[in-house]
C-alpha cells in the first residue's frame, strides 16, 4: 500500500484494517469506500484511485508484452546509435580521420554488439534488461550534441549498463 503516493505507514495500516490490502481492492472500493478511511484527505482520493488503477494495469501486462516492449526499445536504441554515428561523422570529419575515429567506430560496434546480446537475453531477464536498456538510453541521449571526447566515454558507459544484463 505504501507504493501509493500519499499513503504512509499509518494510512497503510488503516487501508489494511478496512480490508483494502491490494491495489485491486483499493480501485474496486472507489471513492465511496475510501471516504470511510479515517485520516485520508478527500483531495487525495482521486490520485490514489488513479495510481491503484495504473498499478493494476502494469501487473496485468503479460511477460510476452513486456518482452515485446523491450524489443522495440532495443530497435529504437539501434536507430539512435546509428544517428549518433552519422552525427559524429558529419560534425567531426577531420578529427575522426585517424586513430580516434577507429577507436570511436570500435566503441559503436561494441555497443551495437551489446544491444544484440541483450536482445538474446530478453526472454530470461526481463526486469534486468528493462533497467539496463533504460540506463543505456539515458546515456545515449546525453551524447546528442556532446563533444568528441565525451562521445567515446558515453558509449563506453552505455555499453557497461548493457553488459550488466547479459554477464
Amino acid at each position: 500500500m505504501q507504493k501509493l503516493k500519499g499513503v504512509g505507514d499509518v494510512l497503510s495500516r488503516r487501508f489494511v484494517e478496512a480490508g483494502y490490502d491490494s491495489c485491486a481492492k483499493v480501485a474496486a472500493a472507489g471513492e465511496e469506500g475510501l471516504k470511510k478511511i479515517k485520516g485520508l484527505n478527500s483531495r487525495m482520493i482521486q490520485p490514489i484511485l488513479a495510481q491503484a488503477a495504473e498499478m493494476i494495469g502494469e501487473a496485468r501486462k503479460t511477460r510476452a508484452d513486456k518482452v515485446q516492449e523491450l524489443k522495440q526499445k532495443t530497435d529504437a536504441l539501434k536507430v539512435q546509435l546509428q544517428e549518433i554515428a552519422l552525427d559524429v561523422r558529419d560534425r567531426f570529419k577531420d578529427e575522426i580521420a585517424g586513430k580516434l575515429g577507429r577507436k570511436l567506430e570500435k566503441d559503436i560496434v561494441k555497443v551495437l554488439s551489446s544491444l544484440e546480446s541483450v536482445e538474446g537475453k530478453l526472454e530470461s531477464k526481463v526486469k534486468k534488461a528493462g533497467k539496463g536498456l533504460a540506463k543505456a538510453e539515458k546515456r545515449l541521449e546525453a551524447l546528442t550534441g556532446a563533444k568528441l571526447e565525451g562521445i567515446g566515454k558515453g558509449l563506453r558507459k552505455a555499453r557497461k549498463s548493457l553488459k550488466r544484463v547479459y554477464s
